[in-house]
């Protein structure tokens, strides 16, 4: 089978992925990141956000995380993708420090519509460890 351009198979199930992907979409196997040929690496998505801990620096994945649905049915996501290092951790979410010093919550519950705005759905954040805390002091 020829993949088109910007796509890439999964070698545990052959599933057909985007060429961004860091988890399989079918299986969540983890896919090596090769940017640099000289750095290979496993991007590691966080399936249960409760492991993790005080100073673990995460990224957040574009296009995850609280939507609010406009009249056209477009989804408009509320947290921007980026870098974050945990603070606390909490039932349904994640207190994090953004690159500027502010906290932020990251939402980490069921997806769920907001009892409050009709339009507005609650979405888990899709997250990666970047670097644990563990792996700093070892």
């Amino acid at each position: 089978m020829k993949l088109k351009r910007g796509q890439k198979l999964c070698k545990n199930c052959n599933t057909i992925n985007g060429v961004r992907s860091y988890n399989c979409k079918q299986c969540n196997h983890a896919f090596t990141m090769n940017k640099n040929p000289n750095s290979i690496k496993k991007v590691r998505l966080v399936i249960n956000h409760k492991d993790l801990k005080r100073g673990d620096a995460i990224k957040v994945i574009g296009h995850s995380g609280p939507y609010y649905i406009d009249e056209s049915g477009a989804k408009t996501y509320i947290t921007n993708k980026g870098k974050y290092k945990v603070s606390e951790v909490h039932d349904n979410g994640i207190l994090v420090f953004n690159e500027y010093g502010a906290n932020e919550f990251l939402y980490m519950g069921p997806e769920q519509p907001s009892p409050q705005i009709p339009n507005l759905i609650r979405s888990p954040h899709k997250i990666v460890i970047t670097k644990s805390r563990e792996a700093e002091n070892a």
